[in-house]
């Protein structure tokens, strides 16, 4: 009978988070057909897709801020769909890699330069003779490397270049899943962003073979500021709905949300799981105001690459970041920023990996604020020179910058004995 009631309750979780994902796809497309209305809606969905995708890339300059909400929209409702139609269950890992899908389809992804490497991954899985649900979450992070396929695609002057494309997206889905399991025994669970630290080595060797080829790599920022005030109503909506939600789901004080803070974020940290929907969805909120709140204070206008990572904060929430872990490490980063010459709080790099850098959130979640801001000082030194090793090509280049940074941080705080903090 106890079975019976738990699996009913987890019946409709799943249900309440699928339609959740869902409307969220539809609010964002509404917003996508009032703030561009006409046919250049299509096209500059079009230049999208076709168009360069590499770090840092705002989809915003390249077919307007219509266009690529649409495609943030259908990216999100397609890769939902992915899930529900494999019968998987909808988790904290569930959301955030939506949520990452979602936001980041405003800095580089879009349908065509995804499909590749999740035909890859899907493969992997025929090769692996397993279910693709066991490789679905990896392969979605590992279209962080779809801006390789565009490279290929924009740049490879041959009349084949359109095989090579998914040649390389195919291989890359390929090679992710193994590379990613290793990675993880890197950062030991610390840097939530573990296929951005394999996608880092596997961009960097990619782009190591192509550069033996002749080829070359130049990062170009594109950077919109037109849009806060639209950008701004629809992530305080989204994170008014997920508080209201909360809320109602139960959680209506300090005390239910609390219990969150307890946990240090380490990997698996499924929130949902643990704390259920209500804490759960406040949680998202918070970590979408506390970022948003960051920007107003630093006076930087919304645009696609910091809705990105707003979306990025936001999903986490279910899946390892709160309030007590997240606010170190930014401030650590902050400090780092401030120390260093010829770079400003405002610059985009900066802005990216202030808000990204909470990747390393379970460093300060288990052993305490001080190393945490240690290491979001250590991660935005890092971050600044990460990004040429794989041509700007990885979108989670915070993701490697934070494996990077576990790597050193973790032995280092072990070897002195650092004590988890209770």
């Amino acid at each position: 009978m106890v079975r019976r009631i738990l699996t009913e309750k987890a019946k409709k979780t799943n249900e309440l988070l699928y339609h959740m994902l869902l409307c969220l796809a539809v609010l964002i497309a509404v917003f996508a057909v009032i703030l561009q209305h006409d046919m250049s809606l299509v096209t500059g969905f079009w230049k999208i897709q076709m168009g360069h995708a590499g770090l840092i890339t705002d989809p915003i300059c390249t077919g307007g801020v219509g266009a690529a909400l649409m495609n943030a929209a259908l990216m999100l409702f397609l890769s939902t769909l992915l899930v529900r139609v494999q019968g998987m269950p909808f988790t904290g890992l569930s959301v955030a890699c939506l949520f990452m899908m979602a936001g980041f389809s405003l800095l580089g992804k879009n349908i065509i330069n995804s499909l590749p490497i999740l035909l890859g991954g899907f493969l992997y899985s025929r090769y692996k003779d397993e279910p693709f649900a066991k490789y679905t979450y990896l392969t979605l992070f590992g279209t962080c490397l779809s801006p390789m396929v565009s490279y290929i695609m924009l740049h490879l002057h041959t009349g084949l270049r359109y095989v090579f494309m998914v040649i390389a997206g195919t291989t890359i889905g390929f090679v992710l899943p193994a590379v990613s399991g290793h990675t993880v025994r890197l950062h030991q669970g610390y840097n939530l962003y573990n296929v951005g630290t394999s996608a880092g080595f596997v961009g960097l060797a990619a782009v190591s073979i192509l550069k033996g080829f002749g080829m070359e790599f130049k990062t170009v920022t594109t950077w919109s500021t037109e849009y806060d005030l639209s950008l701004s109503i629809l992530v305080l909506l989204i994170i008014a709905g997920l508080f209201s939600t909360g809320v109602i789901l139960g959680c209506r004080s300090w005390k239910g949300y609390k219990r969150i803070l307890t946990h240090s974020g380490r990997a698996v940290a499924d929130f949902l799981a643990l704390e259920g929907l209500g804490p759960t969805f406040v949680n998202m909120a918070l970590m979408g105001l506390l970022g948003l709140t960051y920007l107003h204070i630093v006076r930087v206008p919304l645009n696609g690459p910091l809705l990105c990572c707003l979306f990025a904060m936001i999903g986490f929430g279910s899946f390892g970041k709160h309030l007590r872990n997240v606010i170190p490490v930014m401030l650590g980063g902050i400090i780092a920023a401030l120390c260093m010459k010829e770079i400003s709080l405002t610059s985009p790099g900066v802005l990216l990996a202030t808000l990204l850098c909470t990747g390393l959130a379970p460093i300060a979640g288990q052993f305490g604020p001080f190393w945490g801001m240690a290491a979001g000082g250590l991660h935005m030194a890092i971050v600044q020179n990460t990004s040429y090793l794989h041509g700007g090509l990885n979108l989670y280049n915070n993701g490697f910058a934070a494996g990077l940074t576990c790597v050193i941080m973790i032995p280092l705080i072990e070897s002195l004995n650092a004590e988890p903090e209770d």
